[in-house]
């Protein structure tokens, strides 16, 4: 479902305004981002952004991680 939510957006305000998926750049990286898959799970991915206003660009899972490290 959450693959599906990120093919679908055209841009990536289209992830920011939907809340359910906690969409958020992960920090000490420079395009890393991740969206949650459940209280305890997330997908981690990074954009290769096409050019530089950031709206789009090429998304590349990389894990699914636990949240916070817990």
């Amino acid at each position: 479902m959450r693959v599906r939510s990120l093919e679908a957006a055209v841009t990536i305000h289209d992830l920011w305004k939907t809340a359910s998926l906690h969409f958020e750049k992960l920090e000490g990286f420079e395009n890393r981002y991740s969206v949650r898959l459940n209280l305890q799970w997330r997908l981690e991915f990074e954009i290769e952004w096409e050019d530089e206003t950031k709206l789009t660009g090429k998304i590349t899972l990389l894990e699914i991680s636990k949240h916070y490290g817990d």
